[in-house]
């Protein structure tokens, strides 16, 4: 990376912290860090998205992407998403599974929304199933109701968008349980 890309990244650093602490030498210094820098990079639009969280806590990692990047315009939430490829070939984009611990209806809605997104984005026609410890109201349960308002608002919010649910995880993605 030129000095001229971190100069400009630190100073973007600086002007975005500056009210939290962040003095100039202090972001000069900071933006030697790979998960600032790369945050930095996606803020700046050069680079579309980071890859992170390897070598260090979960949590400090998406703290320092909220601070850096943000939350898109119109989102009211973030959550994760987790790409899963099978030995078949099978691509499974899952979420939330590491952020929201007791999201509403509406957060889930969102939380799909935004994964179906990122689905399209990969090439992958988003097939959606809202996961629960129920399958189509086999318990009476209000996490179970929650999850069924999120799929009557889902199809609402995106009438093209194949939803199932509320669904156990094996059902989900075993034919041969959903049909019977």
């Amino acid at each position: 990376m030129s000095s001229e890309h971190r100069e400009a990244y630190a100073l973007e650093l600086f002007q975005l912290r500056q009210r939290r602490g962040v003095t100039q030498p202090e972001a000069d210094t900071l933006i030697n860090d790979r998960n600032v820098l790369g945050s930095m990079m996606v803020r700046m639009g050069d680079a579309d998205a980071l890859v992170s969280g390897v070598t260090q806590h979960f949590p400090d990692t998406i703290r320092l992407a909220l601070r850096i990047v943000r939350i898109r315009e119109g989102l009211h939430r973030v959550s994760g998403c987790y790409a899963m490829i099978t030995r078949k070939g099978e691509v499974f984009f899952l979420a939330d599974t590491s952020v929201n611990i007791e999201p509403t209806a509406e957060d889930l809605v969102e939380i799909a929304l935004c994964t179906a997104h990122m689905a399209r984005r990969f090439h992958v026609s988003p097939r959606v199933a809202m996961l629960s410890f129920s399958s189509f109201g086999s318990v009476d349960h209000s996490i179970c109701t929650k999850v069924r308002k999120a799929v009557e608002l889902l199809k609402y919010a995106d009438p093209s968008l194949i939803v199932d649910g509320e669904i156990a995880a094996d059902g989900a993605v075993s034919p041969e349980i959903i049909e019977h």
